[in-house]
């Protein structure tokens, strides 16, 4: 038995409960320890809560931070992938080609040009995706570095290029040898993109054949001897022809090997063609004709797949003086365009020569004296110390090309 702690009344040994003072057996004090541990395991678990809530929203912050990566390619070619999608990024060069590694022959001391293009397109699709990507590009650098003793080649600022995200202009010499033309794209997320290809420079060999010394006299025999030539020299090898003053009755068709062609003059009989010159021959060489007069009575005087150079030369009496087609550009010099239909068409939308500048030309009485139908770039083309006389319409631009005609001379017929 034992007693009720409040009125002393005797109960069961195992009684709570007192039915005489109908009150429970447990001291106040009893009762505030036994409440305590509660109070402090609540406490003790609502500070482990709060550290884990804590941690948890630190860990969640932290997965939701972007990390920046590099993608480094050792080619010209690289995928890319961020939250807008996956890229195809991918450097070509001007006339098309996508070669790892691009090859220029140059005769000594003589320069050349090149444009290194930066392209992007959908990775699954493969449709254009520049705009998308020059959204969340930040910027980009463009290295020319030597791979062995060569020279440094030079390079211009990186650009808007036609349909490219960015094109850069790179100026070479022999004594470059082979440059990696390297890119290094930063985005806006901080990711960084590097893709590479490369320029080789070989110099030429040289050969000069003179009239004086074979007979060049026909078409025929020009021709026989072009191939006599060919089989007996390097494909590298740079050909320089001097043709006599005669007129060669017929048309030249280059389809194997360019050559360069030097016209000469006795009185007022000059090296003349009377019948379209072909130029579709894709070789390092490109042909040049200098000092030559095309004269014909319709038809096309010259008609170029691959890329031409014409200084001093006419054309005279064409439907088409010079017809660039797709694959070429031709520069022309000093020339004179006089009753052509069309003195010069640009129809190329790609090429392996881009040189804009026209200096020096006359174009006189055509129905059109420069018609640009299509070009492979957006760059300006400059007409300095041109003239443009008497022709129904001076420049036809209808794909509204960038033309500067600054120092270009206007006179209109009466």
């Amino acid at each position: 038995m034992k007693k009720c702690i409040h009125c002393g009344a005797d109960l069961p040994n195992k009684s709570n409960f007192c039915p005489y003072c109908r009150r429970k057996q447990i001291v106040e004090n009893e009762k505030i320890a036994r409440r305590r541990p509660w109070r402090k395991l609540m406490l003790i678990g609502a500070i482990v809560a709060l550290a884990l809530l804590s941690w948890g929203i630190a860990a969640l912050i932290g997965s939701l931070r972007y990390h920046p990566i590099s993608v480094n390619s050792q080619t010209a070619v690289a995928e890319y992938t961020d939250r807008s999608g996956s890229y195809l990024l991918s450097l070509r060069w001007e006339t098309g080609e996508a070669a790892q590694e691009l090859s220029r022959v140059l005769s000594a001391g003589q320069e050349g040009e090149a444009t290194s293009l930066l392209y992007a397109y959908d990775a699954a699709s493969g449709e254009d995706r520049r705009a998308a990507f020059l959204r969340r590009m930040d910027s980009v650098e463009v290295e020319a570095i030597p791979t062995g003793s060569g020279e440094t080649m030079t390079l211009g600022t990186p650009g808007p290029d036609g349909g490219s995200v960015r094109g850069v202009s790179v100026q070479y010499t022999t004594a470059c040898g082979t440059n990696e033309i390297r890119w290094t794209i930063r985005m806006k997320n901080g990711d960084t993109i590097t893709l590479r290809h490369s320029l080789r420079t070989v110099q030429q060999r040289s050969l000069s054949y003179s009239y004086r010394d074979h007979d060049l006299t026909t078409l025929d025999k020009l021709q026989s001897f072009l191939e006599q030539i060919q089989s007996g020299n390097y494909a590298d090898t740079v050909s320089t022809i001097y043709l006599p003053p005669v007129q060669y009755e017929g048309g030249l068709h280059l389809d194997t090997r360019a050559y360069i062609f030097i016209g000469s003059a006795d009185g007022e009989q000059r090296t003349t063609f009377t019948d379209t010159v072909y130029v579709d021959v894709r070789t390092p060489q490109i042909a040049e004709f200098s000092g030559i007069s095309f004269r014909g009575s319709g038809g096309v005087g010259l008609s170029a797949q691959e890329s031409a150079i014409l200084r001093d030369c006419s054309f005279e009496g064409w439907d088409i003086g010079v017809d660039s087609r797709d694959g070429s550009w031709v520069g022309a010099y000093n020339c004179d365009f006089i009753a052509n239909g069309v003195g010069y068409r640009f129809n190329s939308g790609k090429t392996t020569l881009s040189s804009p500048t026209y200096s020096g030309d006359r174009f006189i009485g055509n129905g059109i004296g420069f018609q640009i139908l299509k070009t492979p770039s957006r760059v300006v083309l400059s007409f300095p110390g041109c003239t443009f006389e008497r022709n129904s319409t001076d420049i036809d631009n209808t794909i509204y090309q960038g033309v500067n005609t600054k120092g270009a001379t206007f006179i209109k017929g009466d």
